[in-house]
């Protein structure tokens, strides 16, 4: 028997650089044996080669397993992009991801980020470090900012040399549009051959693959149905949405506050809902290279009071006032009321929806128009906010 029919790391159209030894106390990985493009094996064989690997494991612990390949979607501005950054810190420095969250293989990341470009990159990036008290630049992510054309097979073969060189248990890919190019997006069959291309490498170097995506424009869905086009939610083992539940700008310190909801679904893994409260403010508002104050964290279902003017509001009026923040139009009281209701699981009294939208029209938070007599006030939030930093 040859040596190459030995070596575990089968090379592969896509790449010229055979991938080095495995690390002593690496995770062994499970990879297909060399030979031809589709290979059999007797379920024995198959299970035999799985026991063999030893027990999976966890990228991010209870969320994301090991190896797994899946989406981070969200609508405009819900911070999918400093999602997927912070679990870039994370695993590449064992810290929790946004905060909370246990990282189980930590290693080597490589980020496309196809949108920012560099400064806003390593503004970003420093920032969620800084926030976990890393001030060095050393860590062990390799950032490419520009999205790999998945259909070309040359920024494929670059994509495979650079996974076999670094061996990372991370690969982001941010964002989809611009990496499918021009690809039918309702086309299912075409869309998951494109995907398959960078899971394939991944899968081959051992890594978990995030592909980060956008929403459609339909607010009459939730979750995953809302990820834009046919292929990514279908194809993907892990799938976490992200909608904005309120959204704030402090008028002194021009921080700007988001509290978004992620809901994780995965074949292997339970649903469940993250609830995600992001603050960022530029310590020099005026200059675009200043460093940026980055914090996170979970606050509870009763605790959905946006950080800044306001918090001292009520727990009914804090949840009006987020019911108002996800509205686009001005609503009557019954549409905010149904909001609370599904949000929290209780509505309110029309009494206590009274006193609370009044009080806060008092404060100047929130206002009212007034479509004449007979008519239902419809309300809005009344809006202090600042661009995103």
């Amino acid at each position: 028997m040859t040596a190459a029919a030995h070596n575990p790391w089968p090379r592969d159209p896509y790449s010229d650089i055979p991938p080095p030894e495995r690390a002593p106390d690496e995770p062994t990985r499970i990879v297909p044996p060399a030979g031809p493009a589709l290979q059999f094996r007797t379920f024995g064989q198959l299970a035999a080669d799985v026991d063999a690997a030893g027990p999976r494991r966890w990228l991010i612990r209870g969320i994301w397993p090991a190896g797994a390949y899946g989406v981070h979607a969200a609508e405009p501005k819900a911070g999918k992009t400093w999602n997927a950054l912070d679990l870039a810190v994370s695993v590449a420095t064992a810290t929790p991801w946004l905060g909370q969250h246990p990282i189980d293989t930590s290693g080597h990341v490589v980020v496309f980020a196809g949108e920012g470009g560099d400064g806003n990159i390593v503004r970003r990036v420093r920032a969620i470090a800084a926030g976990r008290g890393i001030t060095s630049d050393d860590m062990p992510i390799s950032v490419c900012t520009r999205a790999p054309h998945l259909a070309d097979d040359e920024h494929l073969a670059a994509m495979g040399q650079h996974l076999a060189a670094t061996r990372p248990v991370l690969v982001v890919l941010d964002p989809f549009y611009l990496s499918a190019g021009g690809a039918n997006g309702a086309d299912l069959y075409a869309m998951g051959k494109l995907l398959e291309k960078p899971q394939h490498l991944c899968e081959k170097a051992g890594a978990s693959l995030v592909v980060v995506t956008h929403f459609n424009r339909s607010r009459d869905l939730r979750g995953a149905a809302r990820i834009t086009g046919a292929g990514p939610a279908e194809w993907g083992r892990v799938l976490i949405s992200a909608a904005v539940i309120s959204r704030h700008s402090d008028p002194v310190t021009e921080a700007t506050t988001v509290l978004t909801e992620l809901d994780v679904q995965g074949g292997e893994v339970p649903d469940r809902t993250v609830r995600v409260r992001r603050t960022i403010r530029a310590l020099d508002p005026d200059d675009l290279d200043s460093a940026l104050e980055y914090r996170v964290d979970e606050p509870t279902v009763a605790d959905p009071t946006p950080v800044g003017p306001g918090a001292d509001l009520s727990q009914a009026a804090a949840k009006l006032l987020a019911a108002l923040d996800a509205q686009e139009t001005p609503q009557a009281y019954r549409i905010l009321v149904d909001h609370v209701a599904a949000t929290h699981g209780h509505g309110l009294t029309r009494q206590t929806c009274s006193k609370e939208l009044n009080q806060l029209r008092q404060r100047g938070i929130a206002d009212y128009l007034d479509l004449g007599a007979g008519r239902e006030r419809l309300w809005y939030r009344v809006r202090t906010e600042t661009p995103n930093p």
